[in-house]
């Protein structure tokens, strides 16, 4: 079985949709599937669309956060409710194709412990190009990253490095640097990437920046950043629904 994670925020307008093109995928393929959706306490309808595909569809958990705890950490709740043979984590907003998992899924059984779909052309905003020159020099000294491998929020994982994954115990969390902690054993397959539809991003460079702090507080070894690790919960849950369980 495949689980698909997929970390919720102010997605009223796609949520629905996307969960409607994962299923037809999954269908069509004869593929074993289950939908993990976590509300990073949207102000929009997000979650109130999120029970109604619950309450609809046997294949889909939904969990609401009790705060918002931001992207990375509602990433790993949702795995730890992942049952699957195989995990996939894709964003909410309907610019990764649910069909290039079927493509992921084939080249992880090929040996690899994850494999990252990355976008045939690189069309992202300047800003996020700066930020990933930040990220990829920080990833490569600080974890060891291969220099050739990409990383991006769409993945496939198997469920041996899933586990792993599962014992993080850093309050800021960021899953490829809890990868990168586990395994080199990484692979990067080329996928559709939509122009986004509905709203903006969430991410500004400014943003990018704080994430990536928390990259070097948390994961790495100097001291000095060590001492300013914050000790408090991943998250916690207020609700998780699926009427068919």
């Amino acid at each position: 079985m495949i689980s698909i994670v997929i970390p919720v925020y102010n997605s009223e307008k796609t949520i629905t949709k996307l969960c409607q093109n994962i299923i037809k995928v999954m269908t069509d393929h004869e593929q074993a599937f289950e939908i993990v959706l976590v509300d990073d306490r949207s102000h929009d309808q997000s979650y109130q669309k999120m029970l109604v595909l619950s309450k609809t569809h046997q294949q889909i958990t939904s969990i609401r956060l009790k705060e918002n705890y931001g992207q990375q950490n509602a990433l790993l709740c949702g795995l730890r409710y992942a049952k699957g043979d195989y995990v996939v984590t894709m964003d909410d907003d309907c610019q990764q194709d649910p069909e290039d998992i079927i493509l992921l899924l084939n080249m992880l059984k090929q040996g690899y412990d994850v494999v990252y779909g990355i976008p045939y052309e690189n069309s992202k905003k300047q800003y996020r190009h700066r930020g990933t020159q930040l990220k990829e020099f920080i990833f490569r000294t600080l974890l060891g990253k291969p220099k050739d491998i990409k990383l991006t929020s769409y993945r496939i994982m198997n469920k041996d490095i899933v586990e792993k994954i599962k014992k993080e115990t850093v309050s800021h969390v960021y899953l490829s640097a809890t990868i990168l902690k586990h395994t080199n054993n990484i692979g990067n397959k080329k996928v559709r990437y939509y122009d986004r539809v509905y709203g903006q991003s969430n991410y500004t460079l400014k943003k990018l920046i704080h994430l990536l702090l928390h990259v070097v507080i948390y994961y790495g070894q100097v001291p000095f950043f060590r001492r300013l690790r914050q000790q408090k919960p991943q998250y916690i849950v207020d609700e998780m629904i699926n009427d068919f369980k």
